[in-house]
């Protein structure tokens, strides 16, 4: 009996390592297409694009549109924490990092009114 409770821990511990795998910085490198919501609800007009970076440091450089919004980033287990401004204000973004390589999340943004906006990042 102990040796099959051992063999079933085993396997349960094979099957679901995979889903256990950390993200780090290097996974999120690329470029994407984005689309959400303000933080008002309302939808972005159209869809925008976002190229993520790394530089020398380690840190993640994000640029909406061309580097029209820049950002800094960093992964931590499968969430990936983003600091920038948009229209000379502090925005905090909180995005899940999907399986199939996209991104899904919340972002605030300091004195807009409503509670948060939304993002989905698909890599091009």
């Amino acid at each position: 009996m102990i040796r099959f409770f051992a063999l079933a821990v085993l396997a349960v511990i094979g099957f679901s390592t995979p889903a256990l795998a950390q993200a780090t910085n290097t996974s999120v490198l690329g470029n994407y297409v984005v689309t959400g919501t303000e933080t008002d609800g309302s939808k972005y007009d159209g869809s925008g694009t976002l190229a993520v970076t790394m530089d020398k440091s380690g840190a993640l450089e994000l640029k909406w549109d061309g580097g029209k919004y820049v950002g800094i980033g960093h992964v931590d287990g499968s969430k990936l924490f983003v600091g920038s401004a948009a229209d000379g204000k502090v925005v905090l973004m909180v995005m899940d990092i999907k399986a199939d390589g996209s991104l899904e999340g919340k972002w605030w943004r300091r004195t807009d009114p409503g509670t948060q906006g939304t993002e989905v990042w698909k890599k091009k």
